[in-house]
Order: structure tokens, then C-alpha cells, then sequence
């Protein structure tokens, strides 16, 4: 596997991270990262070293505002539904095909990608790791003081990386409402029964409005995945299905 970068430049730019097979690219799987991730997190490098030896690039960006991302102040729903539109187009055009084989994201990136489901080709797979499927209640557990954060317009979040989020994006929360949204749309949910982020009952509640939805619990996992073997299970229940639907 090789890696390399590059930035699309519009208002602002957007890094971009290629990971690619030494073998010939049979097509990409564009990835997507939480909120206060970035695009080189573990389980996007753990799942690229996987799926390239499959012959399949991975492509990750950054929202703006996140990881090398210098755009803090365009941090929006709107935005990043945008980038990554914008960005599937662009690796679109760089492997020279219609769409891209699969879609692997987590958390908000999981948000983000059903917001944009009637953007994206009915063959594309789709994988979301514990999607965000009630983000402005899992956005409000990050939140210190919701009165607080109100008045002042904004807040500080994040972890070794701050970001300054307005108060506009919890109100765009507030108006991209999709838990009791029917998507009509095959998928795989993977998803912790110890999630104390995206709650295991809201997650029910969305599938059970998505009967074209596959969720796979692993137990005892939270929603970072951290426990013994959690991540590869993670990584190996993508790998079954995108190679299933793929190839």
C-alpha cells in the first residue's frame, strides 16, 4: 500500500488522503471521519491496509475545521455535506469511474452520508459505523452547557484539536432531522449494544424505519470501538460485505 495527499481548492481547500493498492485499482471506497476526527484516524488506516490488498484505493477527507484542515469557520452541515459531494466527484474523476465502490463512514461522517443517501448511485455499498442517526442528541452530550453554549453563539470542542462550533450548527441539527426517516436504501450499520454516543434505542428505532438497514451488534463495544478486538471485527464485517456487494 502506497499514501499519498492532495488539496481540492475552492473557498477553502480540502485535504484529501489517498490510499492505494501496489496492484491495479479496481475502484475506491471514500471514507469518512467522526466529529473532532480527522482523516487519519486508526480505523480508516486499518481498514484502508485491508481493503487495498483487495485492489481497492481508500479516500478520506477532512471536514472543515478538523485534523489539517484550516477552514475552522466553515464548519457546517451544509459544508460537509458539500466536501464530501465534491470530494466523491473529484475521486471519481482521479480513478476514472461513475461512482465509488463503497462507503465506510463513522459517526457524524455516518450523519453526513445519509443526508447525501438520494446523492449517491444505488450500486455504491454503504457501511456506516455507528451512525450519528440522532446527531443533535449526541451532539449535545459534547456539549458542557447548552444555555451557556447559546448565548455566547459558540463553543470550544474537541479533543488534542479544538474547533470553535456555532451555535448555527446545532440549529442545523435541529432542521437535518433523519431518525424516523425511511431512506430506502441497503445497508450495513455496525453499531456497540454499549454506546453511550448514538444510544442502542435510537438506533432500533431507525432501523426499524429502515427495513432495508443490516445492523450487526458487537457486544460490549462503545462507540469508539476501543475494546479487545472490536475494531477488527469492525473492519472485518465491512470487508465481508463491500467484497460481497463489489465483486
Amino acid at each position: 500500500m502506497k499514501t499519498r495527499y492532495s488539496e481540492i481548492h475552492n473557498v477553502y481547500g480540502i485535504k484529501v488522503k489517498h490510499f492505494e493498492p501496489e496492484i491495479q485499482i479496481k475502484g475506491y471506497i471514500l471514507a469518512l471521519h467522526g466529529f473532532c476526527g480527522d482523516m487519519e484516524s486508526s480505523v480508516i488506516a486499518r481498514l484502508a491496509k485491508q481493503m487495498t490488498a483487495h485492489g481497492f484505493a481508500v479516500v478520506a477527507f477532512n471536514f472543515p475545521g478538523h485534523g489539517s484542515s484550516e477552514a475552522d469557520e466553515y464548519f457546517s452541515v451544509h459544508n460537509c455535506r458539500r466536501d464530501m459531494i465534491e470530494v466523491m466527484r473529484y475521486a471519481d474523476s482521479c480513478y476514472d469511474v461513475s461512482c465509488p465502490s463503497a462507503i465506510f463512514a463513522t459517526s457524524f461522517g455516518g450523519y453526513i452520508t445519509l443526508l447525501n443517501m438520494d446523492e449517491i448511485p444505488q450500486e455504491t455499498a454503504i457501511v456506516l459505523r455507528a451512525p450519528a442517526v440522532n446527531m443533535k442528541r449526541s451532539f449535545e452530550k459534547f456539549t458542557d452547557d447548552m444555555e451557556a453554549y447559546r448565548k455566547t453563539g459558540w463553543q470550544e470542542m474537541g479533543f488534542d484539536r479544538k474547533i470553535k462550533v456555532s451555535y448555527s450548527f446545532y440549529n442545523e441539527l435541529d432542521k437535518n432531522y433523519i431518525l424516523k426517516r425511511d431512506l430506502k436504501r441497503k445497508m450495513l450499520i455496525i453499531h456497540g449494544d454499549s454506546d453511550d454516543i448514538v444510544l442502542p434505542e435510537d438506533m432500533q428505532l431507525f432501523c426499524s424505519n429502515n427495513p432495508k438497514a443490516e445492523l450487526n451488534i458487537i457486544i460490549g463495544a462503545d462507540h469508539r470501538f476501543k475494546g479487545n478486538g472490536h475494531l477488527r471485527q469492525v473492519i472485518d464485517m465491512a470487508e465481508e460485505y463491500i467484497l460481497e456487494v463489489c465483486l
